[in-house]
């Protein structure tokens, strides 16, 4: 196992950068801000309405600074690249990242990835009262009861 050498620490800095993992601050925060204001409007139904603006623009501007300007993420994330990638790993993904179809995947991936969710999602629903059916067989079958 190699070590995180200052070496490739910088190339996994600047595969993050590449793949533009500073503008993943503006995603979490516009998802921390949806929490908190359901959170608030379930215990607050008449709340000022200005409380939520408030909510969305801090959340929106702090995870901008540490995401963007401080990249407090990144020593979180050296570790978890460390023991996936290996630097020649790691220096190939940024050379393919800089091509047309690396720029293309960065720009379809996180859409895809929303879209294969709520596929996966729909698909467990579909699949959901066939696996309640063999558990409640199995269940029988095996005398057993689950009391409600």
């Amino acid at each position: 196992c190699e070590e995180l050498s200052i070496e490739k620490k910088n190339a996994i800095r600047e595969l993050l950068e590449v793949t533009g993992a500073s503008r993943l601050g503006e995603l979490f925060g516009n998802i921390m801000a949806d929490e908190t204001i359901k959170g608030l409007q379930r215990v607050a139904p008449d709340a000022n309405p200005k409380a939520f603006d408030i909510i969305r623009e801090e959340s929106k501007q702090l995870f901008h600074e540490e995401f963007a300007v401080k990249k407090s993420l990144y020593p979180y994330m050296y570790p978890i690249y460390h023991k996936h990638l290996t630097l020649a790993e790691t220096r190939g993904l940024i050379q393919f990242y800089r091509t047309p179809l690396g720029q293309k995947a960065i720009a379809v991936m996180p859409k895809m990835t929303q879209e294969g969710a709520l596929a996966g999602q729909k698909w467990a629903e579909a699949i959901t009262p066939e696996l309640k059916k063999r558990i409640k067989d199995r269940l029988d079958a095996e005398g057993i009861e689950i009391k409600k």
